[in-house]
């Protein structure tokens, strides 16, 4: 079974299509959503009650916005509580910039022997459309100072949502750290996921994201500034100890 996680915060006017898109996507499959409503103060809540009646499809609610590193312990404790080591997660975005018809593809990988699959802007083929300069200049600068500090092997796209985990190795990493296998507030959290599964990754492959922002509806929730300042203070506060470890 393909389990995908979406975090959302005020999506309405994105997740229908969304969940269509899966739909379509996997309709020869088994599959399940669990969207992270994280305090939407839109019709999001009442909107995915419509669509769990048609889609295979849970709701978990956060009653305040926590920030999207609440979201991925949410959805990722939620998710690995039925699921069965041969399933594969999916985490995407639920803003419309994951595009679904590549589930099957970073499904295909996992199953074919790769631990984790990043949809990647690196890779020949994919790349940015219509981003922000100022989100442009920190992803460039941020996954090239990561490339660099905490070489993965594999790995080009370290800051982008949209991947698949094997079951196996996710389940390894959250029990050996626990609570603090998350630790950090802002979109950062994604990247200290990738550090802390490092240990338990033997095979990293990325396939080709066209990351196109003009399929956002509405505002990002991204902070240019409070997430370089994470970046940043991660780096000064962990840059040895996950750094000198070459996988």
């Amino acid at each position: 079974m393909i389990r995908i996680i979406i975090p959302a915060y005020n999506e309405a006017a994105n997740l229908p299509g969304i969940i269509e898109d899966i739909a379509v996507a996997l309709a020869a499959g088994s599959y399940h959503i669990t969207v992270v409503n994280d305090g939407s103060k839109d019709a999001t809540g009442s909107l995915l009650n419509g669509l769990a009646a048609r889609y295979p499809l849970t709701t978990l609610t956060h009653p305040v916005n926590r920030g999207v590193a609440a979201a991925f312990r949410t959805g990722f404790q939620a998710v690995l509580t039925d699921a069965a080591d041969n399933d594969v997660v999916v985490f995407m975005e639920g803003d419309g910039t994951s595009p679904p018809a590549l589930i099957p593809l970073l499904a295909s990988r996992i199953e074919r022997g790769a631990d984790l699959v990043i949809a990647s802007r690196y890779q020949p083929g994919g790349g940015y459309t219509q981003f922000p300069v100022k989100r442009l200049i920190l992803s460039y600068g941020a996954n090239l100072v990561f490339r660099l500090l905490f070489p993965i092997r594999g790995v080009r796209d370290y800051s982008i949502f949209y991947r698949a985990y094997r079951v196996p190795p996710l389940r390894a990493a959250m029990a050996e750290h626990q609570d603090a296998f998350i630790t950090v507030e802002t979109f950062f959290a994604n990247l200290e996921v990738l550090l802390k599964l490092r240990p338990y990754l033997r095979r990293v492959d990325e396939i080709p994201l066209r990351y196109d922002y003009g399929k956002k509806k509405g505002k990002s929730g991204m902070k240019v500034w409070k997430n370089l300042r994470s970046y940043l203070t991660f780096i000064a506060r962990h840059g040895f100890r996950y750094g000198h470890h070459k996988h």
